[in-house]
Formats: C-alpha cells, structure tokens, sequence
C-alpha cells in the first residue's frame, strides 16, 4: 500500500526513477558484448614426431613411450594419450584449466630437448592444438591406370606433385596446423 501511496502522491520522482533505471539499462545492454562462440583455448599440447617407414608398433616403442616417460613429470598435466601410426607420433597432453600454457610449453621444450630419441627421428614439433578436436579434410588423388611400367612413374610423380603443389598451397591458407601426405 505505501509504494502505491507514494506513487500517486510524487508522479514526478516515480517517473524520474523509472527514466533512471531504463537508462542504465539501455547503457548496460549497448555496452553487453554478446558472443556465440566465446574465444577458448584448451589447455593442451600436442608433441608430433615423424619417423620415416616405421611401423605403428615401432612408432610406439621407439618414440611415443620415450616421450610420455619424459613428459609425465611436467608441472600441471592431468592426462596423457598418444596416438602411434604409421611414420608418425601424436602424444597429447592436457593440463589443469588455469595453467599457464607458456610456461607449460616451456617446461615441455625443456624435456623434450633432453630426451634421446634414435637419430633416423625428426625432431618432435610442440603444437598447440588437439588434433582430436579439429576438423581434418582428406584428399585422394588418383589416376587412370594403363600398363604397370608407366604406373609407377606417374605414382611418382602424383607424389611429386602433392608434395611439391597441393601440400605448399594448403599450408598457405591461414588456420592450416598441419598437412601430411601419405601413400
């Protein structure tokens, strides 16, 4: 009953009070920044190693294994999976929400520059992406097949050419981690 009261007896303070509220508001909701997709980055590291004609199992024993040994006394990792395949090694790292990514990265940098890998190895490269959560195209090239002798020459060159043209392009376009030709 006073709110009532008080209403009817000063329209004018009421109606300044409402102008007041109403005005922050709209100041407030123009000053809101709305996003659908807020910017978040994971708290995760990728160490890919590549190691020319090795098998999935010798990928495994020889460079995915080493790695997470050395890598699991590192500051702040909550999980570690690795991911063994033919010529190459994907260990990823997750660490605690809050971690500071480059100190994290740094300390990584740290073991990894220690580890002995065997010397036929490429040096493991530090992403900062989860290869898991990213989308990944294939492409597959071919072509017609006419006697086994020209087949291999053209095998040869359709490598040739992916690696030399396709792989320089796609690198090229902005937000491409990483291209690998295989086959």
């Amino acid at each position: 009953m006073k709110l009532v009261d008080l209403a009817v007896k000063r329209p004018v303070a009421i109606s300044m009070f409402t102008f007041a509220i109403l005005l922050f508001g709209m100041v407030s909701l123009s000053r809101l920044s709305v996003s659908l997709l807020p910017e978040l980055s994971y708290p995760t590291l990728t160490i890919r190693t590549d190691y020319d004609g090795a098998a999935p199992v010798e990928v495994e024993q020889l460079v995915s294994k080493p790695i997470e040994e050395s890598i699991g006394v590192v500051k702040g990792i909550r999980k570690v999976t690795s991911t063994s395949r033919p010529e190459q090694s994907d260990v990823v790292l997750e660490f605690s929400w809050g971690t500071d990514m480059d100190f994290a990265s740094l300390s990584v940098r740290e073991k990894l520059d220690i580890l002995q890998l065997p010397l036929d190895i490429d040096k493991p490269r530090l992403l900062r992406f989860n290869p898991t959560l990213d989308p990944i195209l294939r492409l597959g090239l071919g072509f017609q097949e006419s006697d086994a002798a020209s087949s291999i020459a053209q095998m040869k060159n359709l490598r040739l050419y992916a690696d030399e043209q396709i792989k320089r392009r796609i690198e090229a376009i902005e937000g491409v981690a990483s291209v690998r030709i295989g086959g």
